[in-house]
């Protein structure tokens, strides 16, 4: 039985159910890289280039930590999922990086490029042929991991509305950022707790339904090209003026989230905002006294 390696990095925080139940449908085994540690991002950071982002630099570090544990490690390739929009260029040359950084590192993958007639669909049965499976057991796994991402998305949709409708008349801050940073371990779920230490109820941007936050994103910016900053604004639009206050999660140094939360923060005139930018070397101490004050400000605007 072949084991393939999932780094739970990037893209998995958005897509694992998906993987998972095709690779396993076909027969496979999967295993998944630990939650990030210091030993992973220090792994990562050394791989890396200096200029990579964080996420990238956490995603080499789990790369290298499924090493000798699988028979291969997937990494995908996702240049456009939508037409006429781009993901951002780490998702993109993912692929060729782990290569180039890891030359002897067992790796499969998969291109996506709707722009280009490249569907996820398609690439996902060649991988499985790939893989040994046949074409009809290879279209049944499919057909049930695509079932299982879809069910499990609009499950994290439905829980988070019901803790709208169901007010506890607590302060409630949206956490914007992307999944690979508000769901890791180092990144954005230290701000998650203590967001919850300060007994804020903490609404996040990933769960949501994505293809309305795509078509509420122009309230924002009609011209924004990148999916998934789409989808971030779309869902700033979705809670405008359900929440108390906005805090944008973005790693150094991403130009596409510093420029979406700039540019958000412009169009929020009446919802206080704070911008947390985190690289390695950020320190908890300096997170929670900016936290602490900002949720201040929230309670005290909230009281009044």
């Amino acid at each position: 039985m072949t084991t393939i390696g999932i780094p739970r990095a990037l893209l998995y925080h958005k897509r694992h159910v998906l993987w998972s139940a095709l690779l396993e449908g076909i027969g496979c085994r999967t295993v998944v890289s630990p939650p990030t540690n210091r030993r992973i991002l220090e792994r990562g950071t050394r791989l890396a280039v200096d200029e990579s982002c964080l996420p990238m630099k956490v995603y080499l570090g789990h790369v290298d930590a499924l090493l000798g544990r699988c028979d291969c490690v997937l990494v995908p390739r996702m240049e456009s999922v939508v037409t006429h929009e781009h993901m951002c260029v780490k998702l993109m040359g993912a692929y060729d990086i782990v290569r180039n950084t890891l030359p002897d590192a067992p790796v499969i993958g998969y291109d996506v490029d709707v722009c280009n007639g490249v569907t996820e669909r398609a690439q996902l049965l060649g991988l499985a042929a790939e893989l040994g499976a046949g074409p009809l057991r290879a279209r049944r796994a499919l057909r049930d991991a695509a079932i299982a991402q879809r069910a499990w998305e609009v499950e994290r949709a439905a829980e988070q509305e019901a803790m709208i409708g169901a007010d506890s008349g607590r302060t409630r801050i949206l956490l914007v950022g992307h999944a690979y940073n508000l769901a890791d371990a180092m990144i954005g779920q230290p701000i998650v707790s203590l967001l919850g230490e300060l007994e804020v109820d903490v609404l996040v941007s990933d769960h949501v339904d994505h293809e309305l936050a795509r078509r509420l994103s122009p309230a924002f910016s009609s011209t924004i090209k990148w999916t998934y900053n789409k989808e971030l604004l779309g869902a700033i639009e979705m809670y405008r003026g359900k929440v108390d206050g906005v805090v944008f999660l973005v790693t150094f140094p991403c130009g596409p989230d510093s420029l979406m939360a700039e540019l958000a923060s412009r169009k929020l005139a009446d919802t206080p905002v704070v911008t947390l930018v985190l690289d390695e070397l950020a320190g908890e101490t300096g997170l929670r006294t900016r936290l602490e004050s900002f949720v201040d400000i929230l309670k005290m605007r909230r009281a009044s």
